[in-house]
């Protein structure tokens, strides 16, 4: 199996692409419930797996002309509550087969920066809602 490129990832939003992005990392966490009981004779700590969050994170430049951009910074100032949106985030985007993962998506933050000697920012968190999923296309 090859090693990934980086700059061969996007992300999508619903369906369309996120214009400018040019970093996203995935986190993987899990609960350990402790079992430990009174009386036990193994003089150790025991542990069950729990619950399980996956938290993403992505940057690059804003681009305010940028569809996916906009509908998710329009959804953190609406004065409704904020939805759910699908992302999708792909490691393998070569033509005709795309890989990576997908999931429903809380965005929990968002950061647009001007500085004055260099490009726009744009800088996203996300937890997944309902579990993370491969996506892959032929």
């Amino acid at each position: 199996m090859a090693i990934n490129k980086g700059w061969d990832g996007k992300i999508l939003v619903g369906s369309g692409e996120m214009a400018q992005i040019n970093s996203w990392e995935i986190s993987f966490a899990g609960d350990a419930l402790e079992n430990t009981a009174f009386g036990d004779t193994v003089h150790d700590r025991g542990f069950e797996p729990g619950l399980r969050s996956h938290t993403v994170t992505f940057s690059g430049y804003y681009e305010d002309s940028d569809t996916a951009q906009s509908a998710l910074v329009d959804n953190m100032m609406s004065t409704n509550a904020s939805a759910a949106s699908t992302l999708v985030l792909l490691h393998n985007k070569t033509t005709g087969s795309k890989a990576g993962f997908t999931g429903s998506a809380v965005i929990t933050g968002l950061t647009v920066g001007e500085p004055v000697d260099g490009l726009a920012t744009f800088n996203g968190t996300a937890q997944i809602s309902g579990g993370l999923s491969t996506y892959s296309t032929a």
